[in-house]
C-alpha cells in the first residue's frame, strides 16, 4: 500500500475519533482535555452564539455546573478529507442528555444536535477549528 493511501488512512481515522473524543471530555467534565481538540484560534458557533475558543473553554467551565452529568451519543461522522492536505470538514449527529442534580427546579434536558466542524493539522494532531453546534430539536428546559 503506497505511503500516501496509509497517511490518508490514518489521518481519517484520527478524525472519526475526534467527535467521540469530544464527547467523553464533555461527559467526564474534562475540560482541560476538552480544550486541546480545539485551535486555540478557532471559533465555536452554538446555541449561546459565537465565541472564539478560549471563552468558549471558560464558559463550559461555568456551565459544568449547571447540569450535574450528561451522557453523547453520537453517530459515525461524516468525514471530508483529500489525500494530503491539512484541512477537512467533518459532519456529525448527535444526541446529548443532560442531567441536573436531583432536586433541581428545572428538568432533565435532551438535544439532537448536528456538529459541523472546519478542522485542522496543528501541532501534529486535528484540531477543531470552526464548529458549528445546530440544534435540531429539544425536549425539556435550556438553561436561561
Amino acid at each position: 500500500m503506497p505511503d500516501a493511501l496509509v497517511a490518508w488512512l490514518r489521518d481519517v481515522e484520527e478524525l472519526r475519533s475526534l467527535p467521540q473524543r469530544y464527547a467523553r471530555a464533555i461527559d467526564a467534565r474534562d475540560i482541560d482535555g476538552l480544550a486541546l481538540l480545539f485551535h486555540p484560534d478557532g471559533v465555536v458557533d452554538g446555541m449561546r452564539g459565537s465565541s472564539p475558543v478560549p471563552a468558549y473553554i471558560d464558559g463550559l467551565r461555568d456551565a459544568k455546573r449547571v447540569f450535574e452529568s450528561s451522557m453523547h451519543v453520537l453517530g459515525d461522522p461524516l468525514v471530508m478529507l483529500e489525500p494530503g492536505v491539512d484541512e477537512a470538514q467533518m459532519d456529525t449527529y448527535a444526541v446529548a442528555y443532560q442531567m441536573r442534580a436531583s432536586g433541581a427546579a428545572e428538568g432533565d434536558l435532551t438535544l439532537g444536535m448536528r456538529y459541523l466542524d472546519a478542522v485542522v493539522r496543528h501541532g501534529g494532531s486535528w484540531r477543531i477549528r470552526h464548529r458549528r453546534a445546530i440544534n435540531l430539536w429539544t425536549r425539556g428546559t435550556p438553561p436561561a
